[in-house]
């Protein structure tokens, strides 16, 4: 009698196990993706190293910025000001959405 009662439990602990497992694998697949994309945003920064694209992000334009390096993650701008004065910014790859820059 008493396994009529554990049956409906193990079954419902079961479904619940096996959904949260799919949240969790849609998680990871998400971040591998995004890692991937960051990687190929990482390999088309660096053929622009020592340009000067206009690189949007989530919430700002960069204009008459030189790409001086890229890693993985970050990639470093610089501009000389009207006074000749170097001014350094790092950018988090993630946070860049579009890339302008001309053709040459």
């Amino acid at each position: 009698m008493w396994a009529l009662g554990f049956v409906p439990l193990v079954f419902m602990f079961y479904l619940y196990h096996t959904q949260r497992v799919k949240k969790l694998e849609n998680k990871i697949k998400r971040i591998e993706q995004k890692q991937k994309g960051n990687k190929e945003m990482s390999r088309i920064l660096k053929e622009l190293i020592g340009k000067t694209p206009t690189i949007f992000g989530q919430v700002f334009g960069t204009d008459n910025w030189e790409v001086v390096d890229v890693d993985e993650e970050w990639v470093k701008l610089r501009r000389v000001d009207k006074k000749g004065k170097e001014k350094f910014k790092l950018q988090r790859i993630e946070d860049i959405q579009t890339i302008q820059f001309d053709g040459e």
